[in-house]
């Protein structure tokens, strides 16, 4: 791929403009011109926030999995109780971020509903 949509690509990825122009095979310059272009940041923005989305989805699979295996270190008698103290810590302090999150989700939501209620 080269062209704008090699640094479309490059920028939504974090990458630095040098590395954006060189995958583009354009200058420096030249991306720089095009970061000044609304369309062109619309597109690094939108596939920025896609890429942020699928990884969201990836990291939701993956801890549902970490969860999964800390709980079962947490319950097998099996395992030394350093390792079974350590697994339920981190069940622990991961909850209560998780927790809030949802909590302010919710509230946000419920504000958000009431505002649309209040427009109608």
């Amino acid at each position: 791929m080269k062209g704008r949509p090699a640094a479309v690509a490059a920028l939504a990825a974090g990458e630095p403009v040098s590395v954006a122009a060189d995958r583009a095979g354009v200058s420096r310059r030249t991306v720089q011109r095009w970061q000044t272009d609304p369309t062109f940041a619309a597109e690094v923005r939108a596939l920025r926030s896609q890429i942020l989305d699928d990884t969201a989805g990836r990291l939701a699979s993956a801890a549902a999995d970490a969860v999964a295996t800390l709980a079962t270190l947490v319950n097998d008698p099996e395992q030394p109780g350093h390792v079974r103290v350590k697994a339920g810590d981190v069940l622990l302090r991961a909850l209560l971020p998780v927790r809030e999150h949802v909590d302010i989700e919710q509230r946000l939501a419920a504000i958000e509903a009431d505002e649309e209620g209040h427009r109608r």
